[in-house]
């Protein structure tokens, strides 16, 4: 019998207020967030468009070493080095004995024929790695890992996390820390994006806190590279994009039971950045990070579908958020940008809640679409396939 290794969520506690207190801005400044109201639920059995959509086992997300647990998911931009474009890369949170927030390794994952490989495997950094953000001009891979552990408690907690850059050959290029950083702002890394902030690749990232001091949490950073190779630490820069997010700040949290800002993604036709959070579920928008005045913070959605949301990407067909759900069920939520739920579907109908933790989205061809999802009750990655708008199409018995 497998042993759930899905992290126990304190969801819920926060009710559907979705009340966030003071919202650092960049410059250290703080203004108060004031939630948006959350538009009414579609009809009772109302699935929009991805009812539509096909349902299909793509391959296993388990590593050569036996690492499990599928968390960040990305699909490939470019062909480069060993990334093929269209294949998906998929971060694994376990290692083979189940201990969640031990695991080392990226896999690659061929849509097609399924096949996967190792991309990367870590040492003493990628430990736990939890997000995936692909620079799309050169294949570069960033990412968040919750980090090795602790050396006195031994405990998987957060207080080593890591952003780590990998070229698309699979070696590692640097490895951003608090060491390397000289500042404390890697703290339970969790989310991971890419955006072109006025014409700079940058990298964005969460954080849940360690749960060593319990400290350190609810927070989005954004990280600008040098001059040179992606990832170059010399002349980097660092702009705290928000601040005071809820998250469970009890020490003696662990990489099993962290719960605060999660998801990330960045929607440049609007330039907003959108945060999910499994603490009090929530989606918050982040806005003006490319302004001379600032980014600031508001609540979109609060409760509602959402429950303990992880994973959040961009509906390249119509601009729409996509959302999965983590502890609480297994459904697949689609909001307008302004808030408004139009779509829902139960990815796992058949299986307990909590298996749902990262997500990706992609155009395959005119009218096509594809959504990527890792199942970590079975280790496998499943898409979702068919025409936006087109005819229902069956759903596969899993």
């Amino acid at each position: 019998m497998k042993v759930r290794t899905s992290r126990q969520v304190i969801a819920g506690a926060l009710g559907v207020s979705g009340a966030v207190a003071a919202l650092a801005l960049g410059g250290g400044s703080a203004l108060a967030a004031k939630p948006m109201m959350t538009p009414p639920m579609p009809a009772p059995g109302v699935q929009g468009q991805l009812s539509r959509l096909h349902e299909m086992a793509v391959g296993s997300t388990v590593a050569t070493n036996g690492d499990t647990n599928p968390y960040g998911v990305a699909v490939v931009p470019l062909t480069s080095g060993k990334l093929v474009k269209g294949d998906v890369l998929v971060a694994n949170f376990n290692n083979s004995a189940g201990t969640a927030g031990a695991g080392t390794t990226i896999v690659e994952i061929n849509p097609t024929t399924g096949q996967s490989m190792t991309f990367f495997q870590g040492k003493t950094t990628l430990v736990g790695p939890v997000a995936i953000a692909i620079n799309p001009t050169n294949d570069i891979v960033w990412v968040g890992d919750y980090g090795p552990a602790n050396a006195t408690s031994g405990a998987y907690d957060g207080s080593a996390a890591n952003v780590d850059v990998i070229l698309p050959n699979g070696t590692l290029k640097y490895t951003f820390n608090a060491a390397t950083t000289d500042t404390k702002i890697f703290s339970g890394v969790w989310g991971q994006a890419f955006a072109a902030i006025n014409g700079k690749p940058s990298f964005i990232w969460t954080n849940v806190g360690d749960g060593t001091t319990g400290m350190g949490g609810g927070t989005v950073w954004q990280l600008t590279p040098g001059a040179g190779v992606s990832g170059q630490p010399l002349g980097a820069s660092y702009t705290e994009l928000a601040s005071g997010l809820p998250y469970n700040n009890m020490p003696g949290t662990t990489a099993a039971t962290a719960a605060g800002p999660q998801g990330t993604v960045y929607d440049p036709s609007n330039s907003t950045l959108y945060v999910t959070n499994d603490y009090n579920n929530t989606i918050d928008a982040i806005t003006g990070i490319d302004s001379v005045g600032g980014p600031m913070t508001t609540t979109l959605v609060s409760g509602g579908a959402l429950n303990t949301p992880q994973g959040i990407a961009i509906n390249p067909a119509n601009g729409d958020l996509l959302v999965v759900n983590g502890a609480g069920n297994n459904d697949l939520l689609e909001y307008t940008p302004m808030g408004q739920l139009v779509a829902s579907r139960d990815l796992l109908p058949n299986q307990a809640p909590g298996a749902l933790f990262g997500i990706a989205a992609t155009m395959t061809g005119p009218g096509q679409m594809a959504i990527y999802f890792g199942d970590d009750d079975n280790n496998m990655l499943y898409q979702l396939t068919g025409p936006m708008g087109g005819p229902n199409l069956p759903a596969v018995a899993r």
